[in-house]
């Protein structure tokens, strides 16, 4: 190895740029499968704006508890929540709109000190966790908390 770095060092920095890229990718897609987000890019991709009802660099967990830290763009409208990365970072992780009819709002619970609340996204029920205070702004547009019931556990809008 030491004799190919010496004699053809350019073919050595081409392969380490190449095995670095291959390397990202790979991250990508496993987390866009891990966390549900290459399900969700199944059926509900798209290539729509986002509104002007919107947050950029928002944090949220998936499923397996992977976290997305201040890398998330989320908005939302009366037809239903958009949901992107901020920064396209990684591959397999394309923006989303997820029409409220596909979105069950869970009941807030408790997270250490922070209020967390869990919107199930598609058919799956895929979780997108994020603050209470980020949920009431996402939900905002489609009538806010006034569509869940006391007592149940999730509703369905």
């Amino acid at each position: 190895m030491q004799v190919v770095t010496s004699q053809h060092p350019a073919i050595f920095g081409v392969f380490s740029i190449a095995l670095l890229a291959i390397i990202w990718i790979a991250i990508g897609l496993l987390i866009s499968w891990i966390t549900g987000w290459r399900a969700l890019a199944e059926r509900y991709k798209t290539d729509r704006e986002f509104p002007e009802h919107k947050r950029w660099m928002q944090s949220a967990r998936m499923r397996a508890g992977v976290r997305f830290n201040h890398a998330l763009t989320l908005g939302s409208d009366a037809e239903g929540i958009y949901v992107g990365m901020t920064l396209p970072m990684f591959p397999g992780n394309p923006r989303l709109f997820i029409p409220w009819s596909d979105v069950r709002v869970e009941e807030p619970q408790r997270l250490l000190w922070l209020m967390m609340r869990a919107l199930r996204l598609g058919t799956d029920g895929i979780p997108l966790r994020v603050r209470e205070p980020l949920a009431e702004f996402l939900l905002q547009p489609r009538g806010g908390m006034n569509a869940t019931v006391p007592g149940i556990v999730s509703s369905t809008f």
